[in-house]
């Protein structure tokens, strides 16, 4: 399999499923637009208006095939497979003390950092993972943040309440970082992940990759992948504060403009041969995959736990791969149904929307699910309505408060019917 960045964005252009875009554009929604408009296909852009020396790659891996493709997997198997290395993560043994890097100055103006929406609040680093050590355990964390930047070795990061925001409360506000700006596929989802506070993303990518995962130390105390394009390395401070916004986020809306915390940087890592930086359109089909994904492999860790039996899962697109869920169980007691409800509710806080369908009912066909809806649920029994939850400050409609109301349909049949009785007629 593809190991390394470079190895897959070899394979891209050897498949022909590479893009490249040959003409100069400019970093200022150009490469938006083209990217929106493509949004099913790796591109790579070689020439930027005013830049040299750095190409821009987007839509890196914007579909679950193209997903399975880096991971070696078959479409069909490719949460199992990142199940499989969540719960069976591997420490990567191969760290070097040396890198394939030119070291450089920091200079943020000499990146071709895009602008996407017309109101952005200025060019953004969306593809960024923040690598930072746990203070308790001394292992490396990751985790994907927008950041940005507002000169040239400052940027303002958005630090939602999880990992990186207990991390620097550990350290009284600030935090050795390196900023990763390309990396392989496999550790930009084990980025995405969630394992528990202490454990490493590095282990999860590592089992991705079969133990393939090459990193290598930093002066500032932490490790970062052999093949990253591009390293920043630098030092948040929460104790300093700019505006960071606005930014379109996962539902295409823009997000509101908050104080976050500043990063300085104090160093640049380039790869020696003409750096391919990666952009994420926000809101984009990629964008959606990598918030997706996370949920869909937790959901079906935990209702597995809870005894069901889950098929299908999906996090609609309509829904912004974030908000609505739609999951096809087989029962094995009439209450499965409602359950699976309270426990995707209780596992992923911004889901506001799930329907559960029985087996025979494909969670992707959505004329088959609104089927399954108009002819097996009724709501005196499978409808549940709950208010003040827990949920995302993305959704618009909670005026950014993170609090909602969640509707949940069990369109599942009780266990003793006759289930031919409830199938579609077939013509022979």
């Amino acid at each position: 399999m593809t190991s390394t960045y470079r190895e897959y964005l070899e394979e891209l252009k050897n498949k022909h499923e590479l893009k490249i875009v040959e003409k100069e554009v400019s970093k200022e929604f150009d490469i938006a637009r083209i990217l929106y408009h493509n949004q099913d296909t790796p591109i790579l852009f070689k020439k930027i208006k005013e830049f040299e020396g750095t190409s821009i790659i987007g839509n890196l891996c914007p579909t679950r095939r193209h997903l399975s493709n880096a991971l070696k997997t078959q479409k069909r198997d490719l949460v199992e497979t990142i199940i499989g290395a969540f719960l069976r993560p591997k420490k990567p043994v191969n760290v070097l003390n040396t890198g394939p890097w030119t070291e450089e100055r920091p200079d943020l103006s000499r990146l071709p950092i895009p602008k996407y929406y017309e109101k952005d609040g200025g060019p953004y680093l969306t593809s960024s993972i923040v690598v930072s050590k746990f203070p308790s355990s001394g292992e490396v964390n990751l985790s994907i943040h927008r950041i940005m930047v507002y000169d040239k070795t400052k940027g303002v990061i958005r630090i939602l309440p999880r990992h990186l925001s207990r991390i620097l409360n550990e350290e009284r506000g600030t935090a050795q970082i390196a900023v990763l700006l390309g990396v392989h596929p496999a550790i930009f989802l084990a980025a995405a992940l969630s394992p528990d506070y202490g454990v490493s993303e590095y282990r999860i990518a590592n089992a991705l990759l079969g133990g393939k995962l090459e990193l290598v130390k930093t002066e500032n105390g932490l490790t970062v992948p052999k093949d990253s394009e591009i390293v920043l390395l630098g030092r948040i401070d929460s104790s300093k504060r700019q505006h960071e916004g606005p930014f379109v986020d996962i539902t295409g809306t823009y997000d509101i403009v908050r104080e976050e915390p500043v990063i300085s940087f104090e160093k640049m890592l380039l790869s020696a041969h003409n750096a391919t930086m990666q952009a994420l359109l926000p809101g984009g089909r990629e964008h959606k995959l990598f918030m997706g994904i996370p949920q869909e492999v937790k959901i079906t860790i935990n209702l597995r736990k809870a005894g069901i039996d889950v098929r299908k899962i999906n996090l609609t697109e309509g829904g912004c791969s974030y908000f609505h869920c739609v999951i096809s169980i087989k029962k094995k007691n009439n209450d499965d149904g409602k359950k699976a409800i309270e426990e995707i509710f209780k596992t992923a806080h911004s889901i506001k929307l799930v329907i559960v369908v029985d087996e025979d009912v494909d969670p992707y066909d959505y004329e088959i699910v609104d089927w399954a809806v108009a002819t097996r649920f009724q709501a005196n029994r499978g409808l549940i309505i709950i208010h003040d939850q827990h949920g995302s400050s993305l959704d618009p409609s909670s005026f950014k408060r993170a609090i909602t109301s969640k509707l949940g349909i069990d369109a599942t049949l009780p266990i003793n019917v006759e289930v031919e009785n409830f199938r579609k007629a077939r013509i022979p």
